[in-house]
């Protein structure tokens, strides 16, 4: 059995193909002047390769890279918000964590996505148990402050208005335990993520990837209890 995460933003993706292949159509037809046309063309083309070693490859390896920078180790308590396919909350479960995971399964946003889906991977990873939920990231079903760390990737930009994208944060700090650690990673909107956290007390550090497409960056942010003196920085 082997592991398959889907193609993040499918439409994307195969546009810019498609697109390429309408500039390459135009200039063998004279319909478009070559340098304009194989140029153009050629840009789309690589738009679209890369989306796809992207959704293939590239975030199979950055999965890991988000983990070890959110600090995770064995035995914490992990949701993975808005999990998919289950990138990152399979990878947790392997590193020893203790995940569960939401999400509202759209294919919009990830071809393929699913419960079933979800769970072929975690076979396929032999993965541990995780604990499965359908729902809303602006309304989740969890009791305040229940997990260490809470994870989400390529989730929070798909949420449709700038108050339901702050509730969505405010509800992952709803179920952080003091002194946990919230780790946001995104393609848009991170400095309105960023002054909402810092806003609540949040300490918080950027980190930008340049190798994703599109360009992301990540958001880790800890909430210092009262006299701990814990730091990200």
């Amino acid at each position: 059995m082997t592991t398959r995460y889907g193609i993040d933003a499918p439409y994307g993706a195969f546009g810019f193909i498609f697109i390429a292949l309408l500039y390459a159509a135009g200039t063998l037809y004279g319909m478009i002047p070559p340098y304009w046309g194989w140029l153009t063309g050629t840009l789309f083309l690589l738009l679209g390769l890369w989306m796809l070693l992207y959704s293939t490859a590239i975030k199979l390896l950055h999965r890991h890279r988000i983990l070890a920078l959110s600090g995770l180790k064995p035995d914490m308590k992990v949701l993975d918000v808005g999990t998919g396919r289950g990138l990152l909350a399979i990878a947790a479960a392997q590193k020893g964590a203790d995940v569960s995971a939401i999400d509202k399964w759209s294919s919009w946003d990830l071809v393929g996505n699913g419960r079933d889906a979800f769970e072929k991977n975690r076979q396929a990873e032999r993965a541990p148990e995780i604990d499965l939920y359908d729902g809303l990231a602006q309304d989740m079903p969890f009791p305040d402050e229940t997990f260490d760390l809470v994870i989400s990737h390529f989730v929070v930009h798909n949420i449709s208005g700038r108050k339901k994208r702050e509730r969505a944060i405010a509800e992952m700090v709803r179920v952080l335990k003091p002194g946990g650690i919230l780790a946001v990673s995104d393609i848009k909107n991170t400095s309105q993520y960023r002054e909402i956290l810092e806003e609540n007390g949040f300490q918080t550090r950027t980190y930008s990837f340049y190798y994703t497409f599109p360009f992301s960056k990540l958001i880790i942010a800890v909430r210092t209890p009262v006299g701990t003196g814990r730091s990200i920085c």
